[in-house]
């Protein structure tokens, strides 16, 4: 499985967002960038703060989306985001379908992609680099 190209259309998606509701691509195309990030299988609650402060930052014209693949359960996982305040969607995609579309089988990956729907930068990151230096850059390559 290969990871998508530059220059490629981003492949639609939509699941359930941890956060209520469920999510779609389809909602944000045309009107914002896009970062999708395949977050890491175990959520640090310090990156959870450093994304929550660039979501507020930039979610006039940037939506930030996470895709997980692992939680203990939906629920446990919907209070935890609760608890710790995050905003941007968290989309739970368990049967790994959009890990698949995105061609992702090692998370961490950061897809930008502009407003008009079109892959502007991938970027597959080990675990330990997944930091908000690396999201920044994504934004900056999402507008």
């Amino acid at each position: 499985m290969a990871l998508l190209e530059i220059g490629s259309a981003a492949p639609t998606f939509k699941g359930l967002n941890l956060l209520g509701g469920e999510f779609s691509l389809d909602t944000v195309k045309g009107a914002k960038g896009v970062v999708i990030s395949f977050s890491p299988d175990q959520i640090n609650p310090a990156q959870v703060s450093w994304a929550k402060n660039l979501y507020e930052k930039n979610k006039t014209d940037i939506e930030m989306v996470s895709v997980v693949r692992k939680i203990p359960s939906v629920t446990m996982a919907k209070a935890f985001l609760q608890q710790l305040g995050l905003k941007s969607p968290a989309v739970y995609d368990q049967k790994q379908e959009i890990f698949q579309l995105y061609g992702v089988e090692n998370p961490v990956v950061i897809y930008s992609i502009n407003k008009e729907g079109i892959i502007t930068n991938v970027a597959q990151l080990e675990p330990k680099a997944f930091n908000q230096a690396a999201m920044e850059d994504a934004i900056a390559k999402a507008r």
